[in-house]
């Protein structure tokens, strides 16, 4: 086994998921939105619908340009908003709007053909090992 290409690797099935999701939105006759637009959607969907544009940097650890880039096509899209903070104006809150709430259970259709694609003939056992080797990984860059 080769070990030194698990870069390569990683960025392979990174690509190969992406294309995956990608299709499965046009099939479902979803237009306009990709896979990165997801991961903001994912957030929204586990805070309630509502979170500020720091929350989402901190925990996507993206450049502040490609979110603002990725918060503006989801807001002309009509799936979120976008909206300085009552308390603080200095604060942007990203709020999902009722389209994108309507969109949630295809998104989760999407990500649940997506793990049963990525965890095909894996046993429970090698899906944890993998979710914490992966997480091993993660951590040596986070150093």
């Amino acid at each position: 086994m080769e070990t030194v290409k698990v870069v390569g690797l990683i960025s392979n099935i990174r690509e190969k998921s992406a294309q995956f999701i990608n299709s499965q939105l046009k099939e479902k006759g979803v237009e306009g939105l990709i896979n990165s637009h997801g991961t903001i959607l994912s957030i929204l969907y586990d805070h309630d619908g509502k979170i500020t544009m720091n929350e989402i940097g901190k925990i996507i650890g993206k450049k502040k340009s490609t979110l603002t880039d990725l918060v503006r096509k989801l807001t002309e899209l009509g799936y979120i908003t976008r909206e300085k903070s009552e308390k603080d104006s200095r604060v942007i809150e990203i709020s999902l709007t009722e389209k994108g709430w309507q969109f949630k259970t295809l998104f989760e259709e999407i990500s649940d053909n997506l793990l049963e694609k990525t965890y095909k003939d894996f046993t429970q056992e090698e899906k944890e090992t993998l979710v914490l080797l992966l997480n091993k990984i993660r951590k040596n860059y986070q150093k």
